[in-house]
């Protein structure tokens, strides 16, 4: 349990890994082995509520709620949803605020896996799905989106609604983009 914004956190154990994806996109190759040290990471992504205690501890102005979204005041009404338009820079300030720091990329990849060998997605190599993770589905307006898939969100969800990967990692799949 991190002191100072509440946030329980996992070791994630010291290990080796396959970094990157043959079947992904082009800047995850070439498969290369990488060595990482133990470390802690947030078992929840960063919420509203979490953020906006950040924000007023330093007087620092909100972030603007997206624009896209059909959900008016983003970041007062929705305090359990993931924070949204958070720059690098910012999401840096926190983690330096909350006495941490961000995982490094190797870390991130490492953590997502939840100790399994190389999967697809951090619940193994079953496709996605409305009960795994947050993506965009048939009720998301976005062109892009799964027309044949349903997991009862527009946008995104509350933090934590999915089960967690073998670390007790919540959300490493789906919802929102994270910064490393």
């Amino acid at each position: 349990l991190c002191e100072k914004d509440g946030k329980m956190m996992s070791l994630i154990p010291a290990g080796e890994f396959i970094m990157g994806c043959e079947k992904g996109y082009p800047e995850e190759r070439p498969l290369h082995n990488v060595h990482v040290n133990a470390f802690y990471m947030d078992q929840l992504p960063v919420t509203n509520r979490e953020f906006r205690a950040f924000c007023d501890a330093i007087g620092r102005p909100y972030p603007a709620s997206p624009r896209w979204y059909n959900m008016p005041d983003y970041f007062l009404n929705y305090p359990d949803y993931p924070v949204l338009n958070v720059s690098w820079g910012e999401a840096m300030a926190y983690a330096t605020w909350a006495g941490k720091r961000l995982p490094t990329e190797e870390e991130w990849e490492y953590a997502a896996a939840g100790g399994l060998e190389s999967p697809l997605y951090p619940w193994g190599d079953e496709a996605p799905s409305g009960k795994l993770a947050n993506y965009a589905d048939k009720s998301c307006p976005f062109a892009w989106r799964v027309p044949d898939q349903n997991d009862g969100f527009e946008y995104t969800s509350p933090v934590g609604s999915y089960p967690p990967n073998g670390y007790g990692l919540y959300d490493m799949a789906g919802n929102v983009s994270e910064w490393v």
